[in-house]
């Protein structure tokens, strides 16, 4: 299998490097279990030529499939064969998203940091014009955009900056989900898209959600949630947090600092906003006429 797109920039030198793969082993606190299973699935992928073949990704996969290297390796190798299909390692170079899609889709990483040093995404599904989005530009793009606003996330010019700040590279990113304004059920073909797009996630950005904190949820999202459950991993539905629209606030201040939140998830403080270069005011709002 060759990741013959990417981009000679991209490539790491020697990743494999003792010194590296003692740091991830002792960054993610692997078990002497899991150090064996690591270092089978090493063995196992060693043929795999892709920038991707790190210890830095190959533990977030054999977290994802714990106690199952062959499970590990199988869903490694379906990842890397993904990019390869999708031309996903130049997206970034490639693809220039529609300017309303920039605009008025919200979500993105903050500048700041939560409470334990770790970076915070922003997504804003109760703004968002799906049904709309999915009327005007169809499911594809919204796919092909969905990989775009991850790989931003992944390896965007942000990442430097980060680990400026904090002296270690990026292990896992807070997201909050806001669902205020959410208010009409969804259709079939946005449930589909949705349940594709965290299909993508999970296949192929494994392990970089710590938390999922779910605000300000009306009613009807009981309804929704009942549908949408089944989309998450066992290990993803662990580290959801729904925030009741009372006090969420107040709840957030255990992982979050108010000033560090954008006013318009934390009226009460909120002075952040969103890091350079992802395109978004995080405002939403429904799309206007072409």
């Amino acid at each position: 299998m060759n990741g013959s797109n990417t981009s000679d920039a991209m490539r790491k030198e020697e990743p494999w490097e003792n010194e590296k793969v003692q740091f991830i082993r002792d960054y993610w606190q692997l078990t002497s279990k899991e150090r064996q299973e690591f270092d089978d699935l090493k063995q196992r992928v060693s043929d795999i030529d892709h920038w991707k073949n790190t210890p830095d990704v190959l533990v977030r996969f054999l977290r994802a499939r714990p106690d199952d290297v062959p499970a590990a390796e199988e869903m490694f190798r379906t990842s890397i064969q993904w990019r390869i299909d999708n031309s996903v390692d130049t997206i970034l170079e490639e693809y220039d998203p529609p300017r309303h899609l920039k605009e008025y889709f919200p979500g993105a990483i903050l500048r700041g940091d939560d409470k334990e040093g770790d970076p915070i995404f922003v997504g804003r599904l109760g703004s968002t014009d799906a049904k709309e989005f999915l009327k005007r530009y169809g499911e594809d793009e919204m796919l092909k955009h969905a990989m775009w606003i991850r790989e931003l996330v992944s390896r965007g010019d942000w990442i430097s900056s980060y680990e400026q700040r904090q002296g270690r590279p990026v292990k896992r990113i807070t997201i909050i989900e806001d669902l205020q304004g959410l208010s009409i059920f969804p259709s079939r073909d946005i449930l589909s898209l949705y349940g594709k797009i965290m299909k993508l996630d999970q296949d192929n950005y494994c392990e970089t959600a710590k938390k999922l904190i779910v605000i300000r949820a009306p009613l009807i999202f009981r309804a929704i949630w009942a549908l949408v459950r089944h989309f998450f991993d066992p290990g993803v539905k662990k580290k959801i947090v729904f925030l009741s629209s009372s006090d969420y606030q107040t709840k957030l201040d255990k992982y979050i600092d108010r000033k560090v939140l954008p006013s318009c998830i934390s009226p009460d403080g909120g002075q952040g906003d969103v890091v350079e270069g992802m395109f978004n005011n995080l405002q939403g709002g429904k799309l206007p006429i072409e």
